[in-house]
């Protein structure tokens, strides 16, 4: 598995990736083919994190085809710019592989080598493995939005966590 930052020319396979991602789980809170039809909802995506020098997207790649991502979205205003929000995935095929880890410890090296102190995330509080993942990384919860996504017929919270760098 080899972990790396995006590049440009993996526009159209991050766009795939996104929409594999939406087919396998409603973890992402879009239905399969929302994402597109919002428009090119993943590119946009895409194009605004490899456009802002303070956001990075790491991806996992085995065999020529990405598995798994990791994005670090930060914003562009002094007062917000040592806070970057996380949204991590991976394929099921590839998922107890240890790729979210080791996204995770490339992004977290990049954060601290790019002046982030904060890194904060979101995740629904019945995704179990991805909690007890995010708590053995170090995150730590500070918070829930009630009844905040709507799946299938019912509501579910979600669950803010974050992990100080420095």
């Amino acid at each position: 598995m080899n972990i790396r930052e995006i590049v440009h020319t993996d526009r159209a396979a991050y766009r795939q990736l996104r929409a594999t991602l939406d087919e396998e789980s409603m973890m992402w809170g879009a239905k399969p083919g929302e994402r597109e039809n919002l428009g090119d909802y993943a590119g946009n995506q895409f194009d605004s994190i490899l456009g802002n020098e303070r956001s990075t997207l790491f991806v996992a790649e085995e065999e020529g085809a990405l598995a798994g991502f990791l994005s670090l979205e930060t914003s562009c205003w002094a007062s917000l710019s040592h806070t970057s929000t996380l949204m991590v995935g991976a394929l099921s095929a590839h998922q107890g592989k240890g790729i979210a880890s080791q996204l995770f410890e490339s992004s977290q090296l990049w954060a601290a080598n790019n002046g982030i102190h904060r890194i904060e995330l979101l995740v629904f509080a019945d995704n179990v493995s991805a909690i007890r993942l995010y708590k053995k990384l170090g995150y730590q919860q500070e918070g829930i939005r009630k009844q905040f996504s709507r799946i299938n017929s019912g509501f579910v919270d979600e669950v803010y966590m974050a992990k100080l760098l420095q």
